[in-house]
């Protein structure tokens, strides 16, 4: 699928902006850059706001979308989470930076937009749409892209084009970044096993399932359900 989601780091600090950059490549989900580099058409859903300085360029917001997630960047011996979460941040990062930490918040973002969106996952293409309830509902099992075409009555080739029209991607890659997304989900609203949420969306090696997360999400599934609880820990 397609690294579409954009973050944008406001803030006069240029060696963050990289170190920001930097970190969120390995993700392959999300591209972060400076703020002043966004290009004319282009939005960010993701705002990193540096809070450790003063005076920052809030007007620059005028450029970014409406509906954006807001991080707070803070320092380490500086974190007040109730001012942070009050002040209407959806999470915050800490300096100095932990590469699995900033992985983490920003897989985070990226399953709350796609949670508030479903775009990721939906298609107006009937006949990829049609493929995607399938492969949804037979999201613990195999299914072979020739076995998927002729359920939907199409052919391999037609399909994958049609997929890659939607999503950029094909059908079966399509199913690993749902599966993934479902994976983040559960991991995020419950106690539930890491190797139930593996067995359940067709992982019967969890191994297996922690290296294709990790693949997504940047960090292992363990690594993913501190980090959230840790955030959602009360003040």
């Amino acid at each position: 699928m397609h690294a579409s989601f954009l973050a944008a780091y406001l803030g006069s600090d240029p060696v963050m902006a990289n170190s920001l950059s930097r970190i969120a490549s390995s993700l392959r989900q999300v591209d972060v850059i400076d703020h002043r580099r966004l290009q004319p058409g282009r939005s960010a859903q993701i705002l990193i706001v540096d809070c450790r300085q003063q005076g920052r360029d809030e007007h620059t917001s005028a450029k970014l979308s409406p509906e954006l997630l807001r991080l707070a960047l803070v320092s380490e011996n500086n974190v007040h989470r109730a001012v942070i979460f009050a002040s209407g941040f959806s999470d915050y990062l800490m300096w100095p930076l932990i590469e699995r930490e900033v992985l983490s918040r920003l897989a985070g973002c990226v399953a709350e937009i796609e949670r508030r969106s479903g775009g990721r996952f939906f298609s107006a293409d009937p006949l990829v749409q049609k493929s995607c309830d399938l492969l949804a509902q037979r999201v613990d099992q195999r299914t072979a892209l020739s076995e998927l075409a002729r359920m939907v009555g199409s052919n391999r080739t037609t399909l994958v084009d049609r997929f890659e029209g939607s999503f950029g991607c094909g059908p079966m890659t399509w199913l690993r970044h749902y599966r993934m997304a479902e994976a983040a989900q559960r991991l995020r609203s419950g106690r539930e096993s890491v190797a139930n949420i593996a067995e359940s969306l067709g992982y019967e090696n969890s191994n297996n399932f922690s290296t294709a997360f990790r693949a997504i999400h940047g960090v292992s599934p363990l690594q993913y359900r501190k980090m959230a609880l840790r955030r959602e820990k009360p003040v």
